[in-house]
């Protein structure tokens, strides 16, 4: 198919209808002058193609396009391309029958019309049937224009693979791929939404409805099973109540004749008990009451509780004391050691630093020494001579200086004997007005001592004292702080007894003289609970004593009594009254031997007095119960020969020994030693809070007290130090003392003139002499300069040799001496240190000392007196043993009636409640059958079948049993199902099952098929990227073989990006020569326009098109190049329509047809010149090997699009979304 004719009007230029017609199926060429028309007839022809971006038809709007629109009254704009289909191989596909398809597009007031052969028609149709003999105009491989060469030289590698892509066809299915991707990724969250939806909406709103469904069941088979239960367990219980009243009756008759025989022993029992008895109280009324063993054994109680107290004490002490000495000890081992190791250190040292002092001596000597020779080594060799100081001289200064030094002294000497005279005549005048001022001096220093002895008297006061500024300090802050603790515990304390107002000690008024601290407090404020499990037992052990008040004395409360300032009834246990009562330890280790030492106890052990004080009041409360584990080990207890004491369960049963038994209710209140237990630890804290509080108050006022003393010591003292310090000044100030200072002055000052003098005559007479030596040297010096020069010389090479020796030894031994030096320093601080620890542990030593022996002291009291008691208890107790072997007879005998008295009591009161209940049943049951047969007519009827075999009242088939259970559980199922279960609910459970099993399964199909789509794209993707390698093996060939046309010796290629993936990309590589370009930046415009329609035209062979459009691409060129293209277009497409737009001769040269554009009166007009080129008949065998290497590959490239083809069919009706 090629372009036969085109027609125009009203379209840009071409205002009137043009006609370009005869257009020649190979090259066509189109020129004119700028502007005259000629890009307006390619703009036509996309136009037609189907555009839809105007802006690549150089148009913004549909208006644009009408000619001169609104201005000339031209409002419609058509075009018209007929192409010749005769070539039925190259027919778009469904259009084989036509030899001519016209294709029209009209543009009327704005709007646009399609036609295709006379038929109006979508302009996608039109666009469909270009893409399908490869023409997309919105994506034109065929229409190259003016802009086309510059943007392919600057494509990135991306950009050129889409080119390939384009090229090979395979472009078509990258966009659906995209668009299937997009389309998966956006319905993927919509996909998720609805799973989401299906799994926290839909999925619990199923199996709600299934839960309703299966409680709907279990409704309907509760209700048929009901009935059936109901009649045959009143079937059951009618004939067990008619068995039950028949057996109450036989046991009835029973009962009451086990009652009368009871009763006849009873009362043989009872008179022989009375008989005993009498004779028992007749025999201890003879024998009279033994106190004293009671107030022995209390006694021993006491000083055994005193001598274990005494004894730890006295232990703790030793060890203390024991260990203490062995601390000492080694502190005095350690002092000894460290002193002998200091004392050596001491005699190394002395040794160490005499030596040193020697060698620094000598070292220093030495250095003198060689210094000096230097000296004179060097005034030597200058010609002069030293003195015996070591300085450099001539002879001639040196005996000019010293007779100018022999005048300075005689002037020195004159002066000194002067000053002398005038001070020994002023010392004279000042001793007599300082005889004169003496009485006064004398009377000022008596003051003085006087006050200097008032201040060490006051020094030594305050020493005594000891005060501590900062210890008081530190004890005003405790005491605030325990201060603000107990008042935060007291407050916490009053909240948690405002729940026991009972325990309250209410007055109305007291006498001034009252103490309050004589009321010790309630039994229950008084006691600490050891084990809060034991708190119940306490509890009813003590009773109504928990309220009674401990108080000092009788006295107290007779004073309280006469007042009448008590406002509730009061018990007292006055401290110096109460009688301590506690069970003998024989019957207490006897109890605990029955049921064992873990499960009884003694009720006072199981407490703790806050103060030792309170113990008897304790004792009183707690001294006669036994607390065990549970009743039938109280039981035990209490009736046991060898016990017969009170005893509590830890529940609060109490079992009496007289037979009583009482407990089995909580009060309701609760319990108050239970509920006080739990606040123990607040009770406990307050309770230490306080006595520390007191202690710190009383430690305080002392150091207060001591601190008033201190203060008015300090007063006085900075008074007399005042006085002290004015006496002094007036002392200083007198005029004795002025006088006694001057002249003590003077006096130094005459001694220092003095002795200056002597020194200054000694110092006359040597210079004097030196001057006349000097003058006989001077003579003998040139002699002996050489001879004293060579021995200088020596002199100090020795020196110099030996000042380095003895530098290394002093400076070792230096070393040695710093070391012995800090070792000492180190030792002597160990010393101290240790020195002083051991004065604080002496000190500590004596307190533990007097301590011990106070304790040994106290300790061996204790031990005697429990000795005294132990012996008087024997002799008593020897005493009591023959007398009550007979009464202890009696009373076991009494006791054991006694026990059989109360147990015949029990097992008649046993027998006759057994009996009332009996009576009871018996009655309830009758009531249970007339309820029964009121309730159930059916009964009457149907009662002789009730446990009948082979019945539906055969008992042993249905078990009743079963069958009660399973009526409650109907009865319940019916009860919480009977409102609750929705019909209509149980009837859309099935359809909503229905539904959401189908969506599931849908579900998966479009999982399935999903993945079916995924693995098609993947396979797509490979055999396009196949595709872009055949097509870039062939492109390449074609791309060299044309750039080489174009520009000869020249050579072009793409290659790829990377190595690993062709779809990465590709990029353009040149090469001049041999040598591969690197960069296009070194070539020249025109090399790289040449390069672009290279790899155009390489494109363009590979995937021909029936039409080519080439809008001026030889802009750029110069002639040679232009006339190149036109060349190498009419040989290489020959099967394909050129149409050129181009303004240089050599490009056009070789067009069959030429049609020339010219612009009259605004209007384009054209002009159609037909040319004669010469056809080449040869054909080369290297155009022939192209030719079919070209045609293999756009055969493999095209099987390849049919297998994508085959892929996207197959994937038409999958579906991603459901």
């Amino acid at each position: 198919m090629h372009l036969k004719r085109i027609e125009l009007e009203g379209f840009k230029s071409y205002r009137q209808r043009t006609v370009l017609d005869n257009f020649n199926p190979n090259f066509n060429a189109i020129t004119g002058l700028n502007g005259s028309g000629k890009s307006n007839i390619l703009d036509a022809i996309c136009f037609v193609l189907g555009i839809t971006n105007l802006n690549h038809v150089r148009a913004a709007s549909l208006q644009d396009l009408v000619s001169d629109y609104g201005k000339t009254g031209i409002e419609r704009a058509a075009v018209s391309v007929v192409f010749d289909n005769s070539n039925r191989a190259r027919s778009p596909c469904g259009y084989e029958n036509y030899d001519e398809i016209v294709i029209s597009r009209v543009i009327v007031s704005g709007q646009q019309k399609c036609f295709l052969n006379g038929s109006i028609c979508p302009i996608s149709k039109i666009i469909d049937l270009f893409r399908s003999i490869h023409m997309n105009v919105n994506n034109p491989h065929f229409l190259i224009m003016q802009g086309r060469i510059t943007k392919v030289l600057n494509m990135k590698p991306l950009e050129l693979l889409s080119m390939m892509e384009e090229a090979t066809g395979t472009k078509m299915y990258e966009s659906k791929r995209q668009v299937a991707e997009h389309l998966i990724h956006c319905k993927e969250k919509k996909f998720k939404e609805n799973e989401r939806l299906l799994v926290d909406a839909v999925m619990p709103k199923i199996k709600k409805l299934n839960k309703q469904k299966d409680e709907y069941n279990q409704l309907k088979l509760a209700k048929s099973k009901l009935g059936m239960y109901e009649r045959l367990v009143a079937a059951y219980q009618y004939h067990q109540a008619k068995e039950n009243i028949s057996k109450f009756n036989t046991l009835k008759e029973s009962s009451l004749k086990s009652i009368d025989s009871e009763r006849k022993i009873m009362a043989c029992k009872e008179e022989k008990y009375t008989e005993i008895e009498v004779e028992l109280k007749a025999l201890k009324k003879k024998q009279g009451q033994c106190t004293a063993l009671t107030k022995l054994q209390e006694e021993l109680s006491n000083c055994n509780k005193d001598e274990c107290s005494a004894q730890s004490v006295y232990e703790s002490k030793v060890n203390a004391l024991k260990k203490l000495e062995e601390y000492m000890q080694s502190l005095s081992d350690h002092i000894d050691k460290t002193e002998k190791n200091k004392a050596d250190k001491n005699e190394m040292y002395a040794q160490r630093k005499q030596a040193v002092e020697e060698e620094e001596d000598q070292f220093q000597r030495l250095k003198d020494s060689a210094k000096q020779y230097q000296i004179m080594c060097d005034v030597l060799q200058n010609g002069m001579t030293v003195d015996t100081e070591g300085k450099a001289f001539t002879m001639a200064s040196c005996l000019t200086a010293a007779q100018g030094k022999l005048t300075n002294i005689e002037v020195e000497k004159n002066s000194l004997e002067i000053k002398i005279a005038e001070a020994k005549k002023k010392l004279k005048k000042n001793k007599e007005m300082q005889d004169a001022a003496i009485p006064e001096q004398k009377q000022l220093i008596s003051d003085l001592d006087r006050l200097e002895k008032e201040v060490q008297n006051l020094e030594s006061s305050i020493a005594a004292l000891q005060f501590d500024q900062h210890q008081l300090n530190e004890m005003n802050k405790s005491y605030q702080q325990l201060s603000d603790e107990c008042h935060s515990l007291e407050v916490k304390l009053r909240q948690l007894e405002s729940q026991f107002p009972s325990l309250e000690i209410r007055f109305s008024e007291q006498t001034p003289e009252f103490d309050r601290n004589k009321i010790k407090g309630r039994v229950a404020e008084l006691i600490r609970i050891k084990n809060p499990r034991m708190a119940v037992a306490l509890d009813v052990t003590a009773g109504g004593k928990l309220y009674s008040v401990v108080i000092d004395s009788s006295e107290t409360v007779r004073m309280l009594n006469d007042a009448k300032c008590l406002k509730q009834r009061t018990t007292f246990l006055p401290l110096d009254a109460v009688e301590s009562k506690i069970l003998n330890r024989d019957v207490i280790r006897r109890a605990k031997s029955l049921v064992g030492d873990e499960n009884c106890n003694l009720a006072v052990d199981l407490v703790e007095c806050v103060d030792p004080e309170f113990q008897k009041a304790i004792d009183h409360v707690f001294g006669t119960t036994l607390v065990c584990t549970n009743s039938e080990m109280a039981k035990t207890v209490c009736f046991d020969k060898g016990v017969r004491a009170r005893t509590v369960t830890l529940d609060g049963d109490v079992f009496s020994p007289l037979g009583t038994l009482t407990g089995g209710s909580k009060p309701s209140g609760g319990y108050l030693l239970e509920m006080r237990v739990k606040n123990q630890s607040i009770h406990d804290e307050f309770r230490g809070k306080k006595n520390q509080l007191e202690k710190t108050l009383k430690t305080l006022h002392e150091l207060r007290a001591v601190a008033q003393k201190h203060s008015a010591l300090e007063g006085e003292l900075q008074m007399q130090l005042m006085k002290k310090n004015n006496a002094a000044q007036r002392l200083q100030s007198c005029q004795a003392a002025q006088l006694e200072k001057e002249c003590e002055s003077l006096k130094t000052e005459i001694d220092e003139a003095s002795c200056r003098l002597n020194s200054v005559n000694e110092d006359y007479d040597a210079t004097k002499r030196q001057c006349n030596e000097i003058s006989a040297a001077w003579q003998n010096s040139k002699v002996n300069k050489e001879a004293e020069l060579s021995k200088a010389k020596k002199s100090l090479k020795e020196a110099t040799k030996k000042v380095s020796h003895m530098e290394e030894i002093v400076t070792k031994h230096q070393e040695e001496l710093s070391r012995l030096e800090n070792d000492i320093e180190v030792l002597t601080n160990d010393i101290e240190n240790a020195k002083q620890e051991k004065l604080r542990k002496e000190l500590e030593k004596e307190e533990l000392q007097t301590a011990v022996k106070d304790s040994k002291f106290i300790l061996d009291g204790r031990v005697n007196s429990t000795k005294a008691i132990e012996e008087q208890l024997r002799v008593i107790r020897e005493k009591l043993k023959n007398e009550n072997k007979d009464a202890e007879d009696m009373q076991n005998e009494v006791q054991q009636l006694q026990q059989e008295c109360r147990d015949s009591e029990l097992r008649l009161k046993q027998m006759q409640q057994d009996l009332n209940e009996q009576q009871k049943a018996a009655e309830k049951y009758e009531n249970d059958l007339i309820n029964l047969c009121n309730s159930n007519p059916w009964i009457e009827k149907e009662k002789q079948l009730f446990g009948v075999a082979g019945t539906e009242f055969d008992f042993e088939a249905n078990n009743p049993g079963d069958a009660a259970k399973r009526l409650v559980d109907a009865r319940e199922t019916i009860k919480r199902l009977q409102g609750h279960v929705d019909k209509r609910n149980v009837e859309k459970c099935d359809v909503y099952q229905k539904e959401v099993t189908d969506l599931i399964r849908k579900r998966k199909v479009v999982y399935k098929d999903r993945q079916h789509l995924e693995d098609v794209m993947n396979l797509m993707q490979e055999k396009k990227r196949e595709a872009v390698a055949v097509a870039l093996e062939q492109v390449n060939e074609d791309f060299g073989q044309i750039f080489s046309m174009l520009l000869p010796g020249a050579n072009a290629k793409l290659v790829q990006v990377s190595d690993e993936d062709i779809l990465a990309g590709l990029e353009v590589k040149v090469a001049f020569g041999d040598a591969w370009k690197e960069s296009l930046t070194e070539l020249s415009g025109g090399q790289r326009s040449l390069i672009a329609l290279s790899l155009i035209f390489a494109m363009l062979l590979f995937k021909p098109a029936p039409i080519y459009i080439l809008d001026e691409v030889d802009a750029a060129l110069d002639v040679m190049h232009t006339q190149n293209i036109g060349k190498m277009i009419s040989e290489k497409f020959k099967t394909s329509q050129f149409i050129v737009v181009s303004l240089k001769d050599g490009m056009f040269s070789n067009a069959n047809v030429l049609f020339r554009t010219e612009l009259r009166n605004g209007q384009s007009k054209v002009q159609r010149i037909a040319k004669q080129i010469p056809t080449l008949e040869t054909v080369s065998r290297s155009d022939v090997t192209y030719e079919q290497r070209r045609k293999k590959a756009q055969s493999r490239v095209q099987v390849l699009r049919d297998d994508c083809n085959r892929l996207t069919d197959n994937c038409e009706g999958l579906r991603i979304v459901d």
